[in-house]
This record gives C-alpha cells, sequence and structure tokens, in this order.
C-alpha cells in the first residue's frame, strides 16, 4: 500500500472487493557487428544497454556485451589436399553475457515492484461491532541496493565434415557462470518474523558440453540418415550465505540436485534382538525411536556414536550418518532419430532418453498403506514374519510405531529415473505427381504417425518419467496416432 495509491481491497462493507497493479517498463538498445573473410575467418560483437522499472532507480540498467570468432580451417589453402575426406572443419569460441531482471513471488508469477514494502489490505473473517475489520499485510523487508543477475558464458565449440558431408557433428564445452542472483543476503533471527530481504548474494557455476553426429547417404533409390545427440552438464554454487552449512538449504560448494539421506543396510532381524526385546551391543537404532522390531529399517552407522543413527548438526559437516546417496538433475540426455526414404515411402523414428537420475519418490505408489492411500500391487511385498526378504519394511496400523524412521530418505528406496522413450513413429506415401495431377494436385501425401508409443525405465507402471515431480496426482502422457494427408494445389 502506497500512500499516494487509492486501494478498493480496504474497503468495508459486506462486499469483498480486491485489485491488483501489474505494471513494469523495459528500455534498451542493442548493436551487432559483423566480419567475414573468405568465409574463412568470422568476428562478431554484439552488446545491449537495458534498463527495468523492477530494480531501484539507481540500479536499473546494466550493459551485456558478447563476443566469438571462428576459423574455418578446412578453407585454407594448405589443406586443400584434404578436402576429399574432410569437407569442413571450423573451431569456434565465443564468450558473452545476459542479464535477469525477472524475481518471482511465491506463486511463481513475477515481482513487479520488489523494492518496494508492500502491504496487502483485506478484511478479517471476524466481526467488531458488526463490521469486518480492515487488516494489513505484514511488509517484506526489501533492500535499495540490488540489480540485474548477470549470467557468463565462454565456449568453445568445433563443426566437422567428412565425406562430402555425409558424416558431420558438431561438439561444445561451455562454462557459464551466474553472478549476483538474488538471494536472502543475511541470517535473520526468527522472532523478526520476516524473511530477509533479496539481494545480489549468491553465484552459480555450470560446466557442460554437446555433441551431435548425423550421418546420410544414398544407395540408388534408397536414402538413409541417422543422427544422435548428447548433452550433460552440472551446477555448482560458489557463493550463499549460508555460514553454518545448513542441509536445508543452498550453501557453497553444494551441487545442484544433492540427495542427502542414510545407507540402508537391511532389516532387522530375530537375531538383532536380546530375550527381553532389547537391541544386542553394536546394532543403532535410529535417534527419537523408542523401539524397533524385527522387519523395521537398520541403517548404516558411519560416525563415532556406535549406538545411534542421527543426523549429526544437519550440516555438511556434521552430517552424522547421511551421506549423499545421489542427484536429482537429470544428466547425460540423449536423443537418436533415424529416417529412410523409397520410392516415395518415407519412414522416420524419434527416441529420447536420460542416462542418468536419481529421484527419491513420495508418491502414492512409493510406500505401501499410506495414510488416505489407495493400495498398489507394487506395494505388497512388504515385510511379514514370514515373508523375511520382502522388498518393503513392516508395515503398521495407521502409519504408526515406525512408520516414519521406515521411509527416512535413504539408498534402498532412492529410484533410478533413467529412462529411454520412443517418442515418434511417422510413416508416409507421397504419390506419383502423376497420380495427383489426375486428381488435380500438385502433391498429395498421407501419413501415420504415433506419438508417446513406448517407455523403457525403472519405475513401477503408472509413472511417467517425464512427470516424476507430479507424483501419482496426475495422469501420464497418452499415446496418440494420427492419420492425415497433405495436399498442394
Amino acid at each position: 500500500m502506497l500512500s499516494n495509491l487509492p486501494s478498493i481491497s480496504g474497503a468495508t462493507g459486506t462486499t469483498t472487493a480486491t485489485d491488483t497493479f501489474n505494471e513494469y517498463a523495459l528500455r534498451g538498445l542493442f548493436y551487432r557487428v559483423n566480419y567475414s573473410y573468405k568465409d574463412r575467418y568470422m568476428l562478431e560483437a554484439n552488446g545491449r544497454y537495458d534498463g527495468t522499472s523492477r530494480f531501484p532507480k539507481n540500479n536499473r540498467f546494466g550493459f551485456f556485451p558478447s563476443f566469438s570468432a571462428g576459423w574455418r580451417i578446412s578453407e585454407e589453402p594448405f589443406m586443400t589436399a584434404t578436402r576429399d575426406v574432410l569437407s569442413n572443419f571450423k573451431f569456434r569460441a565465443s564468450w558473452g553475457s545476459i542479464g535477469n531482471q525477472i524475481i518471482l513471488l511465491a506463486d511463481g508469477s513475477p515481482d513487479n515492484y520488489p523494492y518496494i514494502p508492500e502491504m496487502a489490505p483485506g478484511l478479517t473473517n471476524w466481526l467488531v461491532d458488526g463490521q469486518r475489520p480492515t487488516t494489513l499485510s505484514t511488509p517484506p523487508m526489501v533492500s535499495s541496493a540490488f540489480t540485474w543477475e548477470k549470467v557468463y558464458t565462454l565456449d568453445f565449440g568445433v563443426d566437422f565434415g567428412f565425406f562430402d558431408n555425409r558424416l558431420n557433428g558438431t561438439f561444445d564445452w561451455y562454462r557459464r557462470d551466474t553472478k549476483g542472483m538474488l538471494a536472502p543476503g543475511m541470517d535473520l533471527p526468527w522472532v523478526v518474523g520476516v524473511a530477509a530481504a533479496k539481494q545480489n548474494a549468491a553465484n552459480l557455476k555450470t560446466y557442460g558440453w554437446e555433441l551431435e553426429l548425423n550421418w546420410r547417404d544414398r544407395i540408388k533409390d534408397f536414402n538413409y540418415r541417422i543422427g544422435f545427440n548428447l548433452y550433460d552438464s552440472q551446477s555448482e554454487i560458489t557463493k550463499f550465505n549460508n555460514e553454518t552449512n545448513l542441509l536445508g538449504t543452498y550453501r557453497k560448494g553444494q551441487k545442484i540436485g544433492e540427495i542427502w539421506g542414510y545407507v540402508t543396510d537391511r532389516f532387522y532381524r530375530e537375531d538383532d534382538f536380546n530375550a527381553d526385546g532389547t537391541l544386542k551391543e553394536g546394532i543403532p537404532i535410529p535417534k527419537g525411536v523408542g523401539k524397533v522390531y524385527p522387519g523395521d529399517i537398520l541403517y548404516k552407522n558411519f560416525d563415532d556414536d556406535a549406538s545411534t543413527i542421527w543426523s549429526g548438526k544437519g550440516t555438511a559437516d556434521d552430517p552424522g550418518d547421511q551421506r549423499i546417496i545421489g542427484n536429482s538433475t537429470p544428466r547425460f540426455h540423449y536423443g537418436i532419430n533415424a529416417g529412410l526414404s523409397w520410392k516415395g515411402f518415407d519412414l522416420s523414428v524419434f527416441l529420447r532418453g536420460v542416462g542418468k537420475r536419481d529421484f527419491w519418490r513420495t508418491d502414492q505408489i512409493a510406500w505401501p498403506t499410506g495414510t488416505w492411500g489407495s493400495l498398489f500391487k507394487e506395494t505388497l511385498d512388504f515385510w511379514t514374519p514370514e515373508h523375511t526378504d520382502a522388498y518393503f519394511p513392516r508395515v503398521y496400523a495407521n502409519n504408526g510405531v515406525n512408520t516414519a524412521s521406515n521411509r527416512w530418505k535413504q539408498t534402498k528406496y532412492l529410484a533410478n529415473a533413467a529412462y529411454l522413450k520412443l517418442q515418434n513413429i511417422t510413416l508416409s506415401y507421397t504419390l506419383p505427381k502423376t497420380w495427383a495431377k489426375q486428381i488435380c494436385f500438385d502433391e498429395v501425401k498421407v501419413f501415420f504417425s504415433g506419438e508417446n508409443l513406448h517407455t523403457w525405465d525403472h519405475l513401477p507402471e503408472g509413472l511417467e518419467s517425464d512427470m516424476l515431480s507430479k507424483g501419482a496426482w496426475e495422469y501420464p502422457f497418452m499415446k496418440k496416432f494420427s492419420l492425415g494427408f497433405n495436399v498442394t494445389f
């Protein structure tokens, strides 16, 4: 709420009124300069000077330059003798920067006034003297000294082609540094009651590479092609205000996607217990659990406390018995495309996948007999005295006793989310032009295609690799089949 900005949200009476204000402005200019000499040496320079109303008045503008250079070595005179084999060979290098001025609210929408301590007016749900009083929300803590997040990218690449470019490809290696990410600039005690103001207080470093290979050829009337691409990247936080290295928030040195948890040893067995039901010496128990029973999860003990499984101080320096057990970042994305054509018939196939990804599942199929949950056949393999080699631990009525400690984040139930998906197959036939002319068309093509045809993965039936963040609450992608015609007059 601003003193000179009226708001009908503060109106009184029986009618509830709301209002919002969402305006922002951008201003900028850019330039580009290109130079090429005999298609052999290439230079390019770009630059942007942008301003946004989303930042405080004295920090609204930023300059973002970029440069690139290329050397097509295959065009050099000393490479003439190799041209029958080496059709193209080009080195590339580039460095550039871009800016980010979008700050997101809790609901994912952009915050157009992050430097203004807004107070949202509203009406209570109770009555005072027969009226609903007007209230104001607590204003957030804001900073007057933040500006653009800046992303700097350094890239080295090579383009190549062999045998009249029948075999061609590219390879790129890059490093991306994100400087001045907007994050809480300090730790505040809980009694303050609001979150710390966002400042340019965090940095992120990303390394990655991309590879693409293609082959195409023709044997008489038969044409074929096949392509493959593979890329990977990892990101690490290089600056963040977390002096204690708490695991529950970002910290310097953290790889994005790290999963901390416990290493599963086995189930507790009958011979782990004394006659009075207590554990034998050397068999640890999860901290905070009064008693364990055969069929509960036994975790590996790594720290000096031989009798207790615990999380230590919950920091990277003292994680107790926790370890990095996986990473949820998808690694080694790949795609395969192939095509055949013969006398008007065309067939194309596209597959894609992820080579490595760990995922800690919390969906309805992850555990047996979850509260309010349905029972799935995948969860019936739980421990009983007669079935001690089960996959899941013993179950308790109403999720009682040791259910929570059995479901601590751990290696045994960490899902392998790598997959290969048959994304598309399309078969088409193009009529000979003489046939098409007879029915008054220049070209007629009939095609049949299928989408999302099959996925090879390690997940229970019903879970979709591309929708893991949705759990079991969303329908998977549907298989889709299409039959159609393309005609040209």
